[in-house]
């Protein structure tokens, strides 16, 4: 399968692999990357929360108020960053947000909360002290909640995952 970066190019897989972090496995860049590129999918199973298998809880995404994605991808691989390095857009492509280097980790932002939205479920086995070391470091991921009380509201609209429609 041919894969497209966007600017003309075409990979035959996509730019990333899975290597071993400090912390455990993770998502690097195979290549120096710029903004805009398609590093990875969340392609899987859709599925409700009561449905979601223990073993899978922590690469469970959730797409919409109600179903989840369990990723049978390497994005399942994919850690947190407060200040990442990737989003997930609607098609849940994983696309970089800025240039990447090669062997540099591909990171998302597990704990987005929108203005106005309601902040749904979450899995107290969700909860850690972020490793990150961004200047913007929220230090614990916990219920969408920031150091100060308040919820992590994200004024960046390209980091949300709207509903979509089943995929099978």
């Amino acid at each position: 399968m041919l894969i497209s970066n966007g600017i003309g190019e075409y990979f035959l897989e996509y730019p990333s692999k899975v290597d071993n972090c400090v912390y455990g496995k993770c998502l690097i860049a195979q290549y120096d990357l710029p903004a805009g590129i398609i590093v990875e999918n969340f392609n899987g199973i859709i599925v409700f929360k009561e449905e979601i298998p223990l073993e899978e809880i922590y690469y469970a995404l959730l797409i919409d108020r109600e179903r989840w994605v369990i990723p049978i991808t390497n994005a399942r691989y994919l850690n947190h960053s407060c200040d990442p390095n990737c989003k997930i857009n609607d098609n849940l492509d994983v696309v970089t947000l800025r240039s990447v280097r090669f062997n540099e980790e591909l990171t998302i932002s597990y704990n987005i909360v929108h203005e106005n939205e309601d902040p749904g479920y979450w899995d107290n086995r969700w909860t850690f002290k972020c490793l990150c070391r961004a200047e913007n470091c929220q230090g614990i991921i916990d219920k969408y909640i920031i150091p100060n009380g308040q919820p992590w509201i994200s004024k960046n609209q390209d980091n949300f995952v709207p509903p979509l429609p089943i995929i099978i």
